[in-house]
């Protein structure tokens, strides 16, 4: 079951993906094209409380693109990084995301630079939680960043390299919100 910040951001993720898809052909007069990928994925994220330095979470993730514009995109991203053990901690963590956003794209020949700016929910898994009497918790979180990909073939392109500021927003006894850098390559089917 869905808890209170899955429920709050993914049904209006759903609903306005949805309407989207049909609007999007009318409003422009333009057959709808997008993208499915899969990505690589490390998280470099601060410390806990307590702790000293940084720690790298790794995993993967999904990712999907439709087109509005020439150079504007919805985007929607779910991924999963997971980390034995925290900076001099006994535990480890476990973070999934799903977030949507805008993307911004131009492209240069076979090369396509983007940003984008997403927002969502997270769930921490696999460690401790301070306000929390299991080992996972929910909150919010938002990213902002950018990437470049290469054209493979008319219907494939890699990522290069994906570079976002990650803030997600768990407890932690202290601020109850972290940092990350967020580092992703893969590789996208187009339709």
């Amino acid at each position: 079951m869905l808890h209170s910040p899955w429920k709050r951001v993914a049904l209006p993720i759903v609903l306005c993906a949805g309407a989207a898809l049909p609007a999007s052909a009318q409003l422009f007069d333009q057959p709808l094209s997008g993208d499915v990928g899969v990505n690589y994925t490390a998280d470099i994220a601060n410390a806990g409380p307590g702790a000293c330095g940084c720690f790298a979470l790794q995993g993967g993730g999904v990712n999907a693109r439709l087109a509005v514009t020439d150079r504007l995109s919805a985007v929607a991203d779910f991924s999963v990084v997971h980390a034995g053990t925290v900076s001099g901690a006994n535990y480890g963590l476990g973070l999934m995301t799903l977030m949507a956003g805008t993307q911004f794209r131009h492209r240069l020949g076979h090369y396509t630079p983007y940003g984008q700016f997403l927002l969502g929910a997270v769930r921490g898994f696999d460690s401790v939680f301070p306000s929390s009497s299991s080992s996972s918790a929910s909150g919010f979180v938002f990213e902002a960043g950018g990437g470049s990909e290469m054209e493979l073939t008319p219907k494939f392109s890699a990522r290069i390299l994906e570079l976002d500021y990650m803030r997600t927003d768990l407890p932690n006894n202290v601020n109850n919100w972290q940092n990350h850098l967020k580092i992703s390559a893969g590789i996208l089917y187009h339709f």
